[in-house]
């Protein structure tokens, strides 16, 4: 899928989505340049995101 084609699905995500996809993305980019320890590999799953909302709803609150 292109890039260009993402954008709108993308544009289309509750703010909860967006959020959720930047932190995906975020760790993404760590693992791929050898930032993240060995051991916090897929800690991100076994955390469960679902915990992390009312956290990243206050980031978000703060950053606009």
């Amino acid at each position: 899928m292109l890039l260009t084609e993402l954008i709108p699905i993308v544009k289309e995500l509750s703010h909860t989505d967006k959020l959720l996809l930047i932190h995906f993305l975020a760790a993404e980019l760590l693992k791929e340049s050898s930032l993240v320890p060995l051991d916090a590999e897929n800690k991100v799953a076994r955390l469960g995101l679902h915990d992390s909302f009312e956290a990243a709803a206050v980031l978000a609150k703060a950053l606009t």
